[in-house]
């Protein structure tokens, strides 16, 4: 029977930006040396990827072991759709515990031709052991020979003699610990095992609050998707959509093998607008494409995913068409907080701008002379430039927009994952922004932001 008792553990699927803790209880804490391993694994296979060997929390006893850092290092993204594995991994986690190998005797000690004997049922020790012996109460007084460091001379099964003689001990009834003298450990890696656990690439909150447990129940099933992995909420109502016009959102969504799914537009009345081939992916995460250019959508709508078109297996999500006429048709593609992407037009004025930096050394001046005097030639350089770089940045302004957008607009600000598209190139790039207001219609009822963005890649510059 395992002497291991899971207290808490996190849910089978679960953001690997989130505290990811084990909590476990072990009856052999007190023993000396103690301590609980957590051995992760890959789902299905042997190979160890990390191991920690964790002291008792002084108050509870309990080890406590949070794996978040290890799983966000074994996730990514993929900024494309269909397949997205690399925003997934599965694991399994053997829990367990080690301490040190120790025997305390409390049966009198014996004489055994001169020397003295310790009895103690499968104490496990063979002759020439070397050993530590500590007594308690008063027998390091009482028996200062015993104490410390021997040599097992000879041992039965329940019964060894030590190198120390039977005419030093005072007081034959003393107790003892007994442990080899290397330290050696008893050691089980695997008294609970813990199978098919999942992390994703996402982080999940409420709103600016950080409290609140992971409904994974309402993301993960063993056949039919729930909700997206994505920080869209799912209203019934346009009232409260995301904005579109030619830019995609790519839902991520918790996926199975052999289960086909439908991707299907709808315009607000419940008329079918199109419905994209049936996608059969593999087990694991899929990016469906939210395109209005698909179909040559034109007005609000929203769309459904379905499991083997299966009724009532499905979630929807609302998008407000955007027609008004735009300056520039330039859209920010980010990384949502749940490892979808989302996207937001600017359709206002742009500005480019660039900053220059200069490395310089001021160098000797050769000159030249003529009719018998120096003087500067035409080419003199004293002030030599040899690095030069230049950072493109670009100011970008949305449009007028509600109180939901404005909400998703925060997030856009605080992306670590930004793409920027001019309606001709994608290219990644950086948000400038440290700080942000995020407005509200109550304080202000019209509401539009702007954002300043540093393209990933600086123009090369000859020399």
């Amino acid at each position: 029977m395992p002497s291991t008792t899971i207290i808490a553990q996190p849910s089978v699927m679960m953001p690997a930006y989130n505290p990811i803790k084990y909590i476990i209880d072990n009856t052999n804490k007190n023993e000396p040396g103690f301590r609980y391993i957590f051995s992760i694994y890959p789902a299905g296979s042997n190979t160890l990827i990390a191991q920690y060997r964790v002291l008792p929390v002084f108050s509870t006893g309990y080890g406590e072991q949070d794996i978040s850092r290890l799983m966000q290092s074994l996730v990514t993204w993929n900024f494309t759709s269909g397949q997205v594995n690399e925003s997934w991994y599965q694991y399994k986690i053997r829990l367990g515990y080690e301490y040190i190998d120790n025997i305390d005797y409390i049966t009198t000690l014996q004489d055994n031709g001169g020397n003295v004997r310790i009895s103690f049922t499968a104490h496990g020790f063979v002759a020439g052991d070397q050993v530590v012996i500590a007594q308690t109460g008063t027998g390091p007084t009482n028996n200062p020979a015993l104490e410390g460091l021997h040599t097992v001379l000879s041992a039965t099964a329940n019964q060894f003699t030590v190198n120390v003689l039977f005419s030093t001990i005072g007081e034959s009834t003393a107790n003892g610990n007994v442990s080899y003298a290397d330290q050696r450990k008893t050691q089980v890696l695997d008294d609970e095992i813990i199978e098919d656990q999942e992390v994703f690439n996402g982080a999940y909150s409420l709103g600016i609050y950080a409290q609140g447990a992971f409904p994974y129940i309402d993301y993960y099933s063993t056949l039919n998707p729930s909700f997206a992995l994505t920080s869209l909420t799912n209203p019934n109502t346009s009232s409260t959509a995301a904005s579109i016009t030619d830019n995609i959102f790519y839902l991520m969504c918790r996926v199975y093998s052999g289960v086909e799914y439908t991707l299907t537009y709808f315009d607000m009345n419940g008329t079918q607008l199109g419905q994209d081939a049936p996608y059969n992916p593999a087990n694991g995460l899929f990016n469906f494409p939210i395109d209005t250019a698909t179909y040559s959508i034109t007005e609000d709508f929203y769309i459904t995913i379905k499991a083997n078109d299966v009724a009532g297996t499905q979630f929807e999500y609302y998008f407000n068409y955007d027609n008004r006429c735009a300056i520039n048709e330039d859209i920010l593609y980010y990384l949502d907080r749940m490892g979808s992407w989302q996207s937001f037009a600017f359709q206002l004025k742009t500005y480019e701008k660039g900053q220059i930096s200069r490395e310089m050394y001021n160098q000797h001046v050769d000159g030249q002379v003529t009719d018998g005097q120096w003087e500067y030639s035409s080419d003199a350089m004293g002030s030599r430039t040899y690095n030069t770089n230049v950072s493109n940045t670009l100011d970008l302004n949305t449009n007028w927009m509600d109180q939901y957008n404005a909400n998703r607009f925060q997030e856009l600000l605080t992306s670590p994952q930004v793409f920027y598209d001019n309606g001709t190139d994608t290219r990644a790039c950086t948000i400038e922004a440290t700080s942000f207001e995020n407005f509200r219609q109550r304080n202000k009822n019209l509401i539009k932001q702007s954002v300043t963005i540093k393209l990933a890649l600086n123009t090369p510059i000859n020399g």
